[in-house]
């Protein structure tokens, strides 16, 4: 697994999960944005429904199951919403290889699956695989102020010249914080409420397809949920639809500033997660000088790198859990038994309103 500080160890045993701790001196150094992308790659996942527009999200959590693991992934809950769809989930490359190849699972995952949050635009789904995936590590989004450098990892639908869904992974700043009350209160008004837990405004380029993927800082750590676009209407445009969607937007122009949900709106909505593999590193991100990374609070940082030439997007193999069960039945080892492959290189929706 590369970068092991910033994904989830492998600390689960049978079928109990152990609370991951990150270490505070590892995790608050900053990495190199190509850095950044590589964990990016490794734990964002597609979701396509057979109905409703396709979204993005990312694994958070893993746990033993026997002869199998149990995933959690956090997306929106505008792309899983309609229980009467059909939703398919296509994993990131596994960790290890198999008869020579690491290929992606397309699994179908059914409506009780899918545990949609009722206060925030939130949802998560839980999926079987006898395939071991890495898993992002949670950070605190309250250290993702105005001026932080974030990152969106997404599969944006095709367009005019890029004609498949194909991962992106785009980097911007935040631009501001709806939650900040006391900022922005003025005597004599009310303060609206926030819409869907969508907080944090930053600049980064979307789409939409993007929606659900995983908002990181620059310490590689998921502190958000990429799901909306701001956009400024057409003048002289029939304008009775919503200002940005999931589809193609005919009388809406991105204005360019896009919206997420920050983690800690998640972890208040799910006090418990934390004890299902899932891991939470509280420090404060690390920070750019120049061309110097300096941690916040740690000297200069070296990482560690472990490149994998990537395969075909479209190399891909059909799972689903009943497969599964007459794998393990028939006591096929699963790919943490098998000897990982050497690395190349040393180690060195229906419209809605969403992007």
């Amino acid at each position: 697994m590369f970068f092991q500080r910033h994904l989830l160890p492998s600390c689960i045993l049978g079928t109990a999960a152990i609370v991951s701790v990150v270490s505070p001196s590892l995790a608050q150094n900053a990495l190199l944005p190509t850095e950044v992308a590589k964990i990016a790659k490794a734990t964002v996942v597609r979701i396509e429904p057979t109905v409703a527009s396709p979204g993005s999200g990312v694994i958070i959590g893993r746990k033993r199951k026997g002869r199998y693991y149990e995933y959690r992934v956090l997306t929106a809950r505008h792309v899983v919403q309609y229980s009467d769809d059909e939703y398919y989930l296509i994993t990131p490359r596994p960790i290890s290889s198999v008869n020579g190849k690491r290929r992606r699972q397309k699994i179908k995952i059914s409506d009780k699956r899918i545990e949609r949050l009722k206060d925030a635009d939130l949802a998560i789904i839980t999926f079987k695989s006898n395939r071991r995936f890495d898993v992002a590590t949670l950070g605190d989004s309250d250290h993702t102020t105005e001026g932080a450098g974030v990152y969106i990892g997404g599969f944006p639908n095709p367009g005019q010249t890029i004609r498949k869904r194909i991962f992106q992974f785009t980097a911007s700043l935040v631009s501001s914080r709806l939650d900040l009350d006391d900022e922005y209160a003025v005597e004599g008004e009310e303060i609206e409420p926030i819409k869907g837990g969508y907080a944090l405004v930053y600049t980064n380029v979307t789409r939409a397809g993007m929606s659900g993927g995983p908002v990181f800082d620059v310490a590689g750590r998921v502190i958000g949920i990429h799901g909306l676009g701001d956009g400024d209407r057409i003048l002289g445009v029939d304008n009775t639809t919503s200002s940005t969607e999931t589809g193609p937007a005919t009388n809406v122009v991105k204005s360019g500033f896009n919206l997420g949900i920050p983690i800690r709106t998640f972890l208040s909505l799910k006090k418990d997660i934390l004890r299902d593999g899932v891991a939470f590193d509280d420090s404060e991100p690390g920070r750019l000088l120049g061309d110097s990374l300096v941690a916040t609070r740690g000297g200069k940082k070296q990482p560690k790198m472990n490149l994998v030439e990537e395969e075909s997007m479209d190399d891909v193999e059909l799972m689903d859990e009943a497969s599964l069960i007459e794998e393990n039945n028939n006591n096929q080892p699963i790919d943490n038994r098998l000897k990982p492959q050497p690395n190349p290189m040393p180690n060195n929706s229906r419209p809605g309103g969403f992007f």
